[in-house]
Order: C-alpha cells, then sequence, then structure tokens
C-alpha cells in the first residue's frame, strides 16, 4: 500500500526493502546516542522494548526477509 501510494517505480519498490533497512540502523544510531548521553525517556524506551536486543532482532529480521519484500513488491499485483 505504501508503494501504490507514493506511485514507486518498479526500481524505487526493488530499493525499499534496503531503505527501510538503512533507516532502522539510522534510527538505532539515533537512540543510542541519546541512551549515551544518558536521557532518560530514550533509556526508558529501550528498556521498554527489550533492550537492544529488539533492535538487532528487529535488524536481523528485516535483512533475512528481503527477497520475500522485494518479490513481494517488485511481483505481479496479486488477483483480485
Amino acid at each position: 500500500m505504501l508503494a501504490d501510494g507514493y506511485g514507486l517505480s518498479a526500481a524505487d519498490r526493488a530499493e525499499l526493502p534496503t531503505v527501510i533497512e538503512q533507516a532502522t540502523a539510522v534510527g538505532r544510531a539515533f537512540v543510542t546516542s541519546r541512551v549515551t548521553a544518558g536521557e532518560e525517556g530514550f533509556v526508558r524506551l529501550v528498556a521498554s522494548r527489550g533492550g537492544w536486543p529488539y533492535w538487532d532482532h528487529l535488524q536481523e529480521w528485516l535483512t533475512a526477509h528481503r527477497a520475500a519484500f522485494t518479490a513481494a513488491l517488485t511481483g505481479p499485483p496479486p488477483a483480485p
């Protein structure tokens, strides 16, 4: 729906899973910097999500499923 809503080209659709992985990595780096600075809200956020293993699992999951996401985004549309 996101790709359709933005009218992404076939090339952009093929890149979207990697871009999502990159955005997740950037988000983690941002949160890491806030936690390192001791910002209590970010410390609580990380703790409430299960700590850094949550972020690691999310990144690993996205990477492991990249081919499936790419195929779904670039393949023929589902039958009605």
